[in-house]
């Protein structure tokens, strides 16, 4: 990965937020913006814009990984995404819409940082069949 690697990838998929991605320095920035933007999203039912954060999210965690933290997509999105769904209850209900169960298994550490094993434990919930 190029160090403005998902910096290109984000002004590809966001073009309205272009003037806010080149400002932001890190990718860490980027996606405290982003969150925001997802919050905001789930306020005004705008579903494209929902996914569009999910699908850069997977293509951040699909990153390789950066010899530090601070060059880590993977690490990024995990911390400044995934951690704080399980925050926004409209996203948290939502979440079975984009995650699978394999997924929430995967990401069992970031999604429980915020709300414990308990609110780790409704969540899966949400996936019983």
């Amino acid at each position: 990965m190029t160090s403005e690697s998902w910096r290109l990838e984000a002004l590809r998929r966001f073009p309205a937020f272009a003037e806010d991605i080149q400002a932001n320095e890190t990718p860490y920035a980027l996606w405290s913006d982003l969150w925001l933007a997802f919050d905001s999203a789930y306020n005004s039912g705008d579903t494209k814009l929902i996914a569009a954060v999910y699908a850069f999210a997977l293509w951040c965690a699909q990153q390789p990984r950066g010899a530090s933290a601070a060059e880590d997509l993977p690490t990024c999105v995990s911390v400044c995404f995934i951690e704080h769904i399980p925050t926004n209850q409209k996203a948290l209900d939502d979440m079975p819409r984009w995650l699978t169960r394999a997924d929430v298994e995967r990401l069992k550490d970031a999604l429980s940082y915020h709300v414990g094993e308990d609110g780790y434990a409704r969540i899966l919930k949400r996936y019983a069949v």
